[in-house]
């Protein structure tokens, strides 16, 4: 009787497992199956997507970034130094703020819908140019990619209009953004950034992109002394909505795009001209507010537009060590070695350290 009993046992546990096995084989395999639905060309290509970029402007190496040059209104050329190609158009507008925003709202969807345009071509790019040149505003955000590069580079940037979404896909279009240039540099077409500081160097970085007349709703968020000025915050004030900024650490490269990857990057752009239309009607109530004569000039607009304006004044500029490997020898040697150590043990393994770093950044340059 104990025997079979016993018998009995072994057959259970048996069965248990051989189902256990069956459970983990099926959902490794659907797994698989979900990563391989959602691979993306340019993670699983034989080399990183960037090195198919025919014009990069902010190599590896070590020489200082080119800007763009306006020797002429029909030429571009490279500019070696870090003088601003659009100075006097930003200096006009800090000079004379713009105050007169029409953000239309007119045909403004107020929720994220599941439509939006995918850029990816050049033909589709020189449509959407086309199309921004006739509007007096458009919100526009950047997702970047950092991982295993050096210098980082755009992998997406959302712009939005009053009445469409578009994706664009700056891998596919690297050496065509170019066509983007003459609106982003229009001072006559407001761009709203959302703590633009960062974008503004990117697009000078990858596509030699100046802004030229921003409205920056963070920099209306210091003007207005508001409790906090992230757009995670804005966007559920002013919208309701609520967002995961974790997303924003996903590996932009990835095609196609996750569904909540895309609601998340047409998210931060869709809203944009709506928080700054609402950001803008507060500081004229504050202007009214605190004026002591109709005649008075408005301040709170004016200094929002002047800080906002201000951020395209900047520069990209590479980060050049005295030698090669500097930054990097230097970060390991601070964790790893007392460098105030005078023997000569400690010299030699620092000094191979440095050789090594050195050796490293001029074989992947």
């Amino acid at each position: 009787m104990e025997d079979k009993k016993s018998k009995i046992k072994i057959a259970v546990t048996l069965i248990s497992l051989a189902a256990a096995a069956v459970t983990i084989a099926f959902t490794a395999a659907h797994y698989r199956r979900r990563r391989k639905t959602r691979s993306s060309c340019y993670l699983h290509a034989e080399g990183k997507p960037q090195f198919s970029f025919r014009r990069v402007l902010a190599d590896n190496s070590f020489s200082h970034f080119k800007h763009l040059k306006r020797s002429s209104a029909s030429s571009n050329e490279e500019n070696g130094s870090n003088l601003h190609p659009y100075e006097q158009e930003i200096k006009a507008l800090l000079e004379k703020p713009p105050v007169d925003f029409k953000l239309d709202s007119t045909g403004w969807n107020s929720k994220v819908s599941s439509s939006y345009v995918w850029v990816e071509t050049e033909s589709q790019l020189k449509e959407l140019a086309d199309l921004l040149s006739n509007e007096r505003a458009f919100g526009v955000d950047t997702e970047q990619h950092s991982l295993r590069s050096f210098l980082g580079f755009t992998a997406l940037i959302q712009i939005s209009t009053r009445t469409e979404d578009y994706l664009l896909d700056t891998i596919a279009l690297h050496d065509a953004m170019a066509v983007l240039r003459p609106v982003f540099a229009d001072p006559n077409i407001c761009k709203v950034f959302h703590g633009a500081d960062n974008d503004v160097l990117w697009l000078q970085r990858d596509f030699h992109i100046y802004i030229v007349n921003l409205f920056d709703t963070a920099k209306a968020c210091e003007v207005l002394s508001k409790p906090q000025k992230s757009l995670a915050y804005l966007l559920e004030t002013y919208c309701g909505i609520y967002t995961n900024k974790l997303l924003q650490r996903e590996d932009w490269r990835q095609r196609p795009l996750s569904a909540e990857m895309l609601e998340y990057a047409q998210t931060d752009a869709h809203y944009l001209l709506y928080i700054a239309r609402c950001l803008i009607e507060e500081l004229r109530q504050h202007d009214i507010d605190n004026s002591t004569s109709l005649d008075e000039k408005p301040h709170y607009v004016v200094e929002a537009t002047r800080r906002s304006n201000m951020i395209c004044m900047q520069v990209y500029t590479k980060e050049i060590d005295l030698y090669p490997g500097e930054a990097a020898a230097s970060s390991i040697l601070s964790r790893h070695f007392d460098v105030h150590e005078g023997s000569s043990t400690s010299s030699e393994k620092q000094d191979l350290v440095r050789r090594l770093c050195t050796w490293r950044e001029l074989m992947v340059s």
